[in-house]
């Protein structure tokens, strides 16, 4: 699996839980930068990924920093409760 078709799976996966954790465990609906915060950070992934030729080799930090953001979003919503 290339780095980017990696990448981009995780985004959607992120997408999903975030949109299930919203509507079934928390209960509240999320504002549009925060719905969409795991495409935020692929776009910032794809713009890199251009100017940065070696950014292609480092798709598990990139995934990482997608899944971090939708667990911060999910930790924001949760104590705003």
């Amino acid at each position: 699996m290339t780095g980017d078709v990696q990448v981009s799976l995780v985004t959607a996966l992120c997408i999903l839980v975030l949109a299930v954790a919203s509507k079934w465990v928390l209960n509240v609906e999320l504002d549009f930068v925060s719905q969409y915060a795991p495409v935020w950070v692929y776009f910032v992934y794809i713009i890199s990924r251009n100017r940065d030729k070696e950014s292609h080799r480092r798709p598990r930090f990139w995934s990482a920093a997608i899944v971090l953001v939708t667990v911060a979003v999910i930790a924001v919503y949760s104590f705003t409760l």
